[in-house]
């Protein structure tokens, strides 16, 4: 479900643009490209779809557990061990199915909004937003129980998160006003152990080649009068103080990093971003216009993937850019993209 959705509402081809679909019977899913499509607002449900090469199936999770519905809204998914974990945000769930062959085996029930996962080898971690949009926790799951192991209470609409030397790092956001910091949670302890102070409204992290964190904010956005909103902002954290900030337009949004991590890209302006971690300038860079709805990066290949969510009420695509040579694929995706995952 997409920040914006909730405040208003509560040339040349790599891949081909026809894609087949798959035998999903004899197919082994531990290892693939997902696609989280959110579904139809309000009415519909979430599906996955799946992508291996050249080859898409739509809806693996209803074709692997008997037409089911996965629920309203999908928001990400995340591989722990042998288990995918998917969080279902109006539904307030997670589903859990086995990676070989996407079956069900539990729901997490009773989660409020859950939004995104961070985990690391020891630790599966889930940020959710609480049933006021505004009375954020971080849920730690026990992979083995598949239960909520712990609850850490932080306030406003925890959002995406990293794991760095047992550190938590949480982006606190907010869908009713302005939030301007980055929670560091100890993973061993589960403690909040510092606030580090950031620009208006921090929703997405990432981390370098040299282990400094990045955060983009994507600023306030007050749609009943935007002279009263605030612009983005990119910052650069070493040892959790802010050692670098460039400001963006508001509603920049989607941070994402390379496979050599010298190089992030983002969405702003209805256009793909790019910012390399060295430079002490941003330059504006785009390397791709256009309105995209999401934005995931595939390191083994060093690919943008590209969510074009349509009309938010009919399938969707996803564009396969290559950065370097700007050359694009394209294959069909269900009704509004929104996250990717890709499973090594």
């Amino acid at each position: 479900m997409n920040r914006f959705l909730i405040v208003i509402l509560s040339i040349t081809l790599l891949f081909g643009s026809c894609t087949k679909e798959m035998n999903e019977s004899e197919s082994d899913f531990s290892k693939g490209i997902f696609v989280v499509n959110q579904g139809a607002f309000m009415t519909g449900t979430g599906t996955i779809t799946y992508r291996n090469g050249t080859d898409t199936i739509q809806d693996l999770f209803g074709k692997q557990n008997s037409s089911a519905f996965l629920g309203n809204i999908a928001q990400s998914m995340i591989k722990f061990g042998d288990k995918y974990f998917i969080s279902i945000n109006n539904a307030a769930k997670i589903q859990v199915v086995r990676a070989n062959d996407f079956k069900a085996i539990k729901q997490i029930n009773n989660v409020a909004l859950p939004r995104y996962f961070a985990a690391n080898d020891k630790k599966l971690y889930l940020s959710s937003w609480g049933q006021d949009l505004n009375s954020g926790a971080v849920h730690e799951i026990d992979p083995v129980s598949m239960t909520i192991a712990a609850t850490i209470s932080l306030g406003s609409a925890p959002e995406k998160m990293v794991i760095k030397n047992n550190m938590l790092y949480v982006t606190i956001s907010s869908n009713t006003g302005i939030s301007k910091k980055v929670v560091v949670i100890n993973t061993v302890s589960n403690k909040i152990i510092a606030n580090i102070e950031t620009s208006d409204n921090p929703t997405d992290i990432q981390t370098d080649k040299n282990g400094a964190l990045w955060v983009l904010c994507s600023g306030y956005s007050n749609f009943l009068d935007p002279t009263l909103s605030t612009p983005g902002s990119l910052l650069q954290i070493v040892d959790d103080k802010v050692v670098a900030q460039f400001q963006l337009s508001n509603g920049a949004n989607g941070l994402v990093v390379d496979q050599t991590g010298e190089r992030l890209y983002f969405l702003m302006n209805s256009k793909v971003m790019a910012h390399d971690v060295s430079d002490a300038t941003f330059e504006n860079e785009s390397v791709y216009d256009g309105y995209f709805y999401a934005i995931g990066i595939d390191k083994k290949r060093n690919e943008i993937y590209l969510a074009d969510a349509k009309d938010f009420q009919s399938m969707g695509n996803t564009i396969i850019l290559n950065p370097q040579t700007k050359t694009t694929g394209r294959f069909n995706c269900g009704i509004i993209p929104g996250f990717y995952y890709f499973s090594e």
